[in-house]
């Protein structure tokens, strides 16, 4: 890894501070315990005499919320620090992070998880993961200490993700991240898959597929073509995690000789953005990951019309975005002079709202504002240095930064400063968050109807559609209705409910055949 190598490479520890006493700084871990105060917001959070108090999340996270009472523990719930296991602030960090999400917590402190594993999937780490970290959530959410040992997650993870743990070395937080994504949602996979190595589906021939894919965009748009990808991942991949954190990105490639445009939507659940030293925002970073890229000598790309490599453009542009947005800094690079990492130091200037409009390229159905919740920071050079983390607490508020088993609050600069390395962004939304549902296209992020899209689930999972309602009063007596002396449509309002009428997938039979009522459509920016 680019990253550090010696513990004794780590910063020194900053000085705690108590918002509460005013009191000077502290010299020490010890000296921080002392003087700290409990936040005022977790006095009043609970009546119990106990330290465990209950902990409502949003309403808009109800759906993650399992049938168990949260509790937190309102001496220190969210403020718990994670003792060094040797070179483990990389996975701290990572983990603060996560932890400090929500719906995630939530998603775990109320059993919802518990509901949903998936210990036979066979690229999951059969429920081991998922279940360490729930443990994880009780440690910090429910436990009184300053610190905690994060033991089970980390021996969990040393032997799944051997990766990122060998030699005891320090590794990359983005890496640990990237893998418990990945790995939280196989754990928690609601679709049921194959045994690895069972047969797969028949190749499609690429030319052919592309083809398809653009007579389809002619005849429905793309948005639909965006929305079929999205229905073609549903399939395989269902979870929490992907409800959350799972967007999609248009890649465009032009022929630069018969001018041939191949599109494709990919799924994504972090972005990496290249930076350099000429850059000073965000906005920058995104700007310069959303340019046009020429392809040419050794990058050409093989044609599908001209059947054979070309000069060509590539353009990557932002379909869709998640409810929460994962942002890699990308501080390393390689240096052929001297045949190792350097790291960028630049500070890439982050406001804590995030406004996204101006990035993406379709209707999105929630806002396009963004709040910076958590931060992963690095510290130090390439080959050495120390991970920290600053995340927003979902009871007061307030930005604490977490550096192993220190905690205390930062504030203004010191929340994205230029050791900002992953950004953690959440949607302003006062919107109900849905779970992904293949069979109910209408809570997905595109502008489509059930009506639109259902055909192409039918299809894809070998199901028949519904049975249309009988056309006239004979059919109806037929099928066993009674039929008062009315016109047929009083029939229709006054009856039972109809053999494969269900209301709420009504399919192509709804009165919608356009999709002019897809939820979001209206209000889509």
């Amino acid at each position: 890894s680019a990253m550090g190598h010696a513990a004794s490479a780590e910063s020194p520890r900053r000085r705690a501070v108590s918002r509460r006493s005013g009191s000077p700084r502290g010299q020490s871990s010890s000296s921080s315990s002392s003087i700290w105060k409990v936040p005022r917001l977790f006095m009043v959070c609970g009546t119990s005499p106990h330290d465990l108090v209950p902990w409502t999340p949003e309403q808009r996270w109800r759906r993650s919320l399992g049938k168990n009472q949260a509790n937190i523990s309102r001496s220190r719930g969210g403020l718990v620090g994670l003792v060094n296991l040797g070179n483990t602030c990389f996975m701290n960090a990572g983990l603060q992070c996560l932890s400090h999400i929500e719906p995630i917590n939530a998603y775990f402190l109320t059993g919802k998880y518990a509901e949903e594993l998936n210990p036979s999937n066979p690229f999951g780490t059969g429920g081991h993961l998922a279940k360490g970290f729930a443990k994880l959530q009780e440690l910090l959410w429910q436990r009184s200490s300053k610190a905690q040992t994060p033991s089970q997650i980390h021996g969990t993870l040393s032997k799944f993700a051997r990766h990122l743990f060998r030699d005891a070395e320090q590794q990359d937080a983005q890496e640990l991240l990237a893998y418990l994504l990945d790995g939280l949602h196989e754990d928690l996979n609601l679709v049921k898959v194959q045994a690895k190595g069972s047969p797969v589906s028949k190749p499609v021939d690429p030319d052919e597929e592309d083809e398809r894919l653009a007579q389809l965009e002619r005849e429905k748009g793309e948005e639909y073509v965006a929305a079929l990808t999205w229905m073609n991942n549903l399939m395989r991949h269902k979870s929490v995690l992907i409800d959350l954190f799972q967007g999609q990105l248009r890649s465009q490639l032009t022929c630069g000789v018969c001018g041939h445009r191949s599109k494709t939507f990919d799924p994504y659940l972090y972005v990496s953005l290249p930076i350099h030293y000429g850059m000073r925002t965000l906005e920058d970073a995104l700007g310069h990951f959303l340019k046009e890229e020429a392809l040419t000598d050794d990058e050409r790309w093989r044609c599908p019309k001209c059947k054979r490599h070309v000069d060509a453009v590539k353009k990557i542009d932002f379909w869709k975005l998640p409810p929460v947005l994962v942002i890699h800094l990308k501080r390393f690079e390689f240096d052929t002079a001297t045949c190792r990492f350097r790291k960028i130091n630049t500070k890439i200037r982050t406001p804590l709202a995030v406004d996204f409009s101006q990035f993406v390229s379709a209707p999105q159905k929630g806002s396009l504002v963004y709040d910076v919740i958590s931060v992963a920071n690095h510290m130090g050079h390439a080959g050495r240095g120390h991970y920290t983390a600053t995340c927003r607490h979902p009871v007061d508020g307030r930005f604490y930064h977490f550096n192993d088993t220190d905690v205390y609050e930062a504030e203004g600069d010191d929340i994205i400063t230029k050791e900002a390395y992953v950004l953690f962004l959440m949607r302003q939304d006062s919107t109900d968050w849905e779970r992904q549902d293949i069979s109910n296209p209408e809570v997905w992020p595109h502008a489509v109807s059930n009506s639109m899209m259902l055909p192409a689930v039918w299809e894809l999972t070998g199901q028949k559609p519904p049975a249309p309602p009988p056309r006239d009063v004979s059919e109806v007596q037929d099928a066993g209705y009674e039929v008062p002396g009315s016109p047929l449509a009083d029939v229709e309002d006054s009856s039972p409910q109809l053999p494969g009428a269900d209301a709420s997938r009504l399919g192509p039979f709804d009165d919608d055949p356009d999709g002019s009522m897809a939820p979001g459509k209206e209000e889509a920016e």
